[in-house]
């Protein structure tokens, strides 16, 4: 059902560029980096990507302004092991709750940081609002993977 409502999503793109490592780079289109991680930032090709590998999709909703996104990001997306199983195991979405309105509202987004993981088909599986410290957040995408 989820998959349905986000096909007719438009599709935006967020991101600032700049040399900082911690704040988010704009690559190629739809496309953001934090911390070395590479999410796409439009919500139906990875969808369709999900469900082409049969991945679950990990959905990381943020703002540029939030406090405790910045600290979410810099605490564990710089942790190796959450990097290695959100890059082989998910694939990642990261939207802008201000950039992107429709699809906030779509997530059901009420704050930043929320972390949202689908599965392959677009259904939500597990729901985190607000901020969580890295190992609560391993644990969580270690039992998704199972």
């Amino acid at each position: 059902m989820l998959f349905v409502l986000l096909s007719g999503c438009l599709s935006a793109q967020s991101g600032i560029s700049t040399t900082d490592n911690s704040s988010p780079t704009k690559g190629e289109t739809g496309k953001i980096t934090l911390q070395g991680l590479t999410f796409n930032t439009q919500v139906q090709p990875a969808l369709e990507t999900a469900k082409a590998q049969g991945k679950p999709v990990f959905v990381y909703a943020r703002s540029q302004v939030c406090g405790w996104c910045k600290k979410f990001e810099d605490e564990t997306f710089t942790n190796k092991t959450v990097i290695k199983i959100l890059k082989e195991n998910f694939i990642l979405l990261s939207i802008d709750v201000y950039d992107q309105r429709s699809e906030s509202i779509d997530l059901r987004v009420r704050g930043t940081p929320t972390e949202i993981f689908l599965n392959e088909n677009g259904i939500e599986i597990k729901r985190i609002p607000g901020y969580t410290e890295t190992q609560p957040f391993l644990d969580t995408i270690n039992e998704i993977i199972k």
